[in-house]
């Protein structure tokens, strides 16, 4: 029997910009499966995958926000392969067998039975251009390819997922412009 150990992700060189950016987007204080929802179908539909997600890695941990084919939730970012996605900002992060990567061989969510064999990570981005998370597909059979009409479709995907992201950020400055403004006004004498 061996053991294997797998590789945990670098924080990335930016790792203070983006913890500001991700705790002023709002995008994990409240959930918002609903939104993200048709893009995830989509995308395993595109690829004929079991599971697919938005994730925020932030700090110790990747929030899932949206999940399809699996639970959402708070997974730590020791094991997330988003971890690794978004050190990689301008391309797709694909792992053909997760089992034979040595980033991810022996990572517990790869040594199950129905474990993650097959990934792809599109970094996700906020309008100033830091990557906060990933949209990704993952499914527990290896694959050999990835056609160019897929990455070209996962690509698409990962631009209108961006586009709702912008979307929420946005109303987390109004949101939180009122809140001061209100806040001002109630203080005044």
């Amino acid at each position: 029997m061996s053991i294997s150990f797998y590789i945990m992700a670098d924080k990335p060189e930016n790792e203070r910009e983006r913890e500001r950016a991700i705790a002023t987007s709002n995008l994990i204080a409240s959930p918002h499966v609903g939104r993200f929802r048709p893009i995830l179908d989509a995308v395993r539909d595109t690829l004929k995958a079991k599971s697919a997600a938005i994730t925020i890695v932030y700090q110790d941990s990747t929030y899932v926000l949206s999940a399809a084919g699996f639970e959402a939730g708070i997974y730590k970012r020791s094991t997330s392969f988003c971890a690794h996605a978004i050190l990689s900002p301008d391309e797709l992060t694909i792992v053909p067998d997760a089992g034979a990567d040595e980033r991810f061989a022996g990572n517990p969510f790869v040594d199950t039975i129905e474990g993650i064999q097959f990934y792809i990570g599109a970094p996700l981005r906020d309008e100033d251009g830091t990557v906060l998370g990933a949209l990704c597909v993952f499914d527990e059979k290896p694959r050999d390819f990835v056609t160019d009409d897929d990455r070209a479709r996962i690509i698409a995907l990962k631009k209108e997922a961006e586009a709702i992201v912008h979307a929420i950020s946005k109303q987390a400055d109004v949101d939180g412009g009122k809140a001061v403004q209100s806040s001002m006004q109630s203080q005044r004498p």
